[in-house]
């Protein structure tokens, strides 16, 4: 019976160690982007600045830059619904909303860039030139209620408690019903 049990062991540790050697290798997890983003677009540049307008609630096109910039922090609603193709509310109030911000400013814009994305887009918090002060775009968003957080874990070097700024803004956002949040938590 020993035997046996043994020999089903072995077996079946066999069967574990073939099964991981024909298992593709896990990719590397401490980074989000393909290794080959720097390659299609260039360095990855430390700062931004220019004129920017909205692609959409969550996406800016800077004029002269090859890659779109991602908001840091920042998931809006998509523009356009993956299965139908059609433009979504929650998408075009969130790409309205970032144009009449950037608009305010006359499109001009700064930027502190952290990364790349798995899309090749430059991660990067940015600023609108507003009067009387700048107005952080992401943050804009979100205590609008036209986003909401996304990787707020993530510390920024210039501004470590960036990610606790916007989960404030997004409860205060939530709790008043700001934007889309009476859409998003269900209410009429």
């Amino acid at each position: 019976m020993r035997a046996l049990f043994l020999t089903l062991l072995l077996v079946s540790a066999g069967g574990v160690a073939d099964a991981q050697q024909r298992r593709p290798p896990e990719s590397d997890k401490s980074t989000d982007r393909p290794p080959d983003c720097a390659v299609a677009m260039g360095a990855l540049p430390k700062e931004w600045a220019g004129e920017a307008y909205a692609i959409d609630g969550a996406t800016l096109a800077g004029t002269g830059l090859k890659p779109p910039l991602r908001l840091w922090g920042v998931q809006a609603g998509e523009l356009r619904d993956r299965q139908s193709g059609q433009e979504t509310s929650a998408g075009m109030r969130a790409r309205a909303a970032l144009e009449d911000m950037l608009d305010k400013g006359g499109h001009k814009v700064k930027c502190r860039v952290t990364r790349w994305d798995r899309e090749c887009r430059v991660v990067a918090q940015c600023l609108v030139e507003a009067t009387p002060a700048p107005i952080d775009l992401g943050g804009y968003l979100i205590a609008s209620g036209l986003a909401y957080g996304f990787h707020l874990g993530e510390a920024l070097p210039w501004e470590p408690r960036a990610g606790q700024r916007y989960a404030g803004a997004e409860a205060e956002a939530r709790k008043a019903g700001r934007g889309l949040w009476p859409a998003w938590l269900g209410e009429k």
